[in-house]
């Protein structure tokens, strides 16, 4: 019975799906050498300028070319091999990474950001194809627990890359860091490389596609989505989650240097910080697995439960006396957006056909980077240009996620309305 309960759990998934395990161990390797770099280009920037604004630029830069190829992305990998797609994009940013060696001076700032910015557009066509890859390769039963591995996954390794990153930066500076990732992206270019499968992505003449829209544009999602509102709900779920969730990247930032720091420029307290988000996903994640066979109202209202208390956190976070309790809300936090990421992300490829998922996907990521980039906009101006308190700032975001879960109440009233209309369509 306990071996079992071993083959129907994570080590199980990885022992039976070759697949599955080769992009997990992918995706373990690049994401510890991007939170290394993450933590290294914040630490450089506070040396070269000390402002929360340019700090946030480098996220937003980091993150709007999600938004800005988020059409492009998603066609792309509706049309084409997503492993070939991923490899690509691996192989480019470890070149562009070794890029960031070059950076000794404040007046090459501008560079740093350069770098980062086109890193991340080739990022911008990774995710959507790997998204949409994962239904793939795991099926049924499987495909939660693919998803909830990859959150877990998602979720220690920022944990140990972001203390490890204040740590090895605190030692010996931004130089291993650059390296590392750069040899990371090679290694998980090395493990799509050994994943035997072909998929073909646009199974026009499959059986049961006629009237469908089989169209590759991008822009077919749109009337794809209003004739499914409750997909539509399911694809805002992340922008709702990362509203706020930016400012969580920021403020560890910002508590970590300029409240609590520790070590040189507060690089360990950032790394801390960012170690209890990453915590808190893990959290997030494993209790997921448990919640997502209940039924959908009782899904509703947990979804509903986890935006609200993500502001009742920020309240606390705000009212920390020092790093530890700030630690502790910071992991409360990201747990209730770990729980929300892994549920929609799995109701998300559930809702929606291979055909279109690779274009639904960029949707969504551009969507919740664009949540991002605000967020993260507005608050470095809260505290740089209209200076108000670290702690104010706080209050604000704490009362921007109560307001998502308000909204959340709305679609939960219209969510049997949705049912029938679909069921009339049907």
């Amino acid at each position: 019975m306990e071996n079992n309960r071993v083959d129907d759990g994570y080590l199980g998934l990885l022992k039976r799906n070759r697949a599955v395990r080769q992009v997990w161990l992918a995706q373990i390797v690049s994401e510890l050498g991007d939170w290394l770099n993450f933590v290294a280009l914040m630490q450089i920037i506070k040396q070269f300028s000390g402002t929360a604004q340019a700090s946030g630029l480098l996220i937003i830069l980091q993150m709007m070319p999600l938004v800005v190829f988020s059409p492009f992305s998603g066609a792309l990998a509706d049309k084409f091999d997503r492993r070939k797609i991923m490899i690509v994009c691996d192989l480019l940013r470890a070149v562009i990474v070794l890029g960031l060696l070059t950076i000794n001076r404040p007046e090459q700032l501008w560079l740093l950001y350069l770098l980062s910015a086109m890193q991340f557009s080739l990022t911008a066509f990774f995710e959507p194809a790997r998204g949409a890859l994962i239904p793939n390769l795991a099926k049924d039963t499987e495909l939660l627990k693919a998803n909830a591995l990859s959150g877990v996954t998602w979720s220690v390794i920022l944990a140990v890359g972001g203390a490890l990153g204040g740590f090895l930066f605190d030692l010996v500076g931004g130089k291993i860091s650059f390296l590392v990732d750069s040899g990371t992206f090679l290694i998980s270019a090395s493990l799509l490389l050994r994943l035997n499968i072909e998929v073909n992505n646009n199974k026009n003449d499959q059986e049961g596609t006629e009237g469908k829209n089989t169209s590759t544009s991008f822009w077919a999602i749109i009337p794809y989505l209003l004739n499914k509102p409750q997909v539509l709900a399911v694809t805002l779920v992340k922008s709702g989650i990362c509203l706020t969730g930016g400012a969580v990247l920021l403020l560890s930032v910002v508590y970590g240097q300029q409240v609590f720091p520790i070590g040189k420029d507060g690089a360990i307290s950032v790394g801390l910080l960012h170690g209890a988000h990453g915590l808190g996903a893990v959290v997030g994640a494993i209790v997921t697995g448990r919640l997502i066979y209940i039924d959908t109202k009782k899904a509703l209202n947990i979804i509903l439960l986890a935006f609200a208390l993500r502001g009742l956190f920020f309240w606390c976070w705000g009212n920390s006396p020092n790093i530890l309790l700030a630690a502790i809300s910071t992991t409360s936090i990201s747990a209730c957006g770990s729980f929300l990421w892994v549920i929609s992300t799995t109701l998300l490829q559930k809702l929606t056909e291979d055909e279109i998922r690779g274009r639904i996907f960029a949707l969504e990521n551009g969507l919740l980077t664009l949540s991002v980039a605000v967020s993260i906009a507005i608050l470095g101006r809260i505290i740089d240009v209209w200076h108000f308190p670290v702690s104010t700032a706080t209050f604000a975001v704490a009362f921007a996620a109560l307001a998502i879960a308000l909204v959340w109440v709305t679609i939960m009233l219209q969510w049997q309305k949705w049912d029938k209309l679909q069921k009339q369509n049907t």
